[in-house]
C-alpha cells in the first residue's frame, strides 16, 4: 500500500463522516419543523371553538 492510497482512503473518510454530519443536521431541522407544525396545527384546532364539527347535509 502506497502513501498516496492511504490519504486517498483518509479523503474519502473524511468527506463520507462530513456528508453524514450534514443528513442528520438536515434529518433534526426537518423533524424539529415537523413538530412544530404540529403542535400549531393542535393550537389552531382547539382555538376554532367547535368549528367544523356539524355537517351541514342540506343543499
Amino acid at each position: 500500500m502506497d502513501f498516496s492510497s492511504i490519504a486517498a482512503s483518509a479523503t474519502l473518510q473524511t468527506q463520507a463522516q462530513t456528508q453524514s454530519q450534514a443528513s442528520m443536521m438536515v434529518m433534526r431541522k426537518v423533524l424539529d419543523l415537523a413538530g412544530q407544525q404540529g403542535a400549531d396545527f393542535a393550537a389552531m384546532i382547539a382555538q376554532a371553538g367547535g368549528l367544523g364539527q356539524n355537517l351541514d347535509v342540506q343543499a
